[in-house]
């Protein structure tokens, strides 16, 4: 790994706290989303089961796991999670905005 001094006060160093600051409120936002959902499903909500939703629950742990494999473990990203793969990618980005697109027709 390339250590390179940075002064608190430089600019790239503020940069990397935002980022910081972006990622955590967005991560306490998914914990709020995943304890929520997590009382449906004990709920018994029957909109839990839709495939679409199961699909969307899968992407997000997909995503998540390969950050976290990424971040905390220091390991290679999968592969099958979009990344290094545009094909798949624009497939996924398809499916979902077919899918949002047939949601609101119902």
């Amino acid at each position: 790994m390339n250590d390179v001094y940075q002064s608190d006060d430089s600019p790239q160093h503020e940069n990397a706290e935002k980022d910081l600051e972006m990622i955590q409120q967005q991560l306490s936002n998914v914990q709020a989303n995943v304890e929520a959902l997590l009382q449906q499903c004990g709920c018994g909500s029957p909109r839990m089961s839709e495939a679409w939703v199961q699909s969307k629950v899968t992407l997000a742990n997909d995503y998540l796991d390969t950050v976290h494999s990424y971040v905390v473990n220091g390991g290679p990203m999968k592969q099958d999670a979009g990344q290094d793969k545009s094909d798949n990618v624009g497939f996924v980005i398809a499916v979902e905005k077919a899918m949002t697109d047939g949601s609101s027709k119902t």
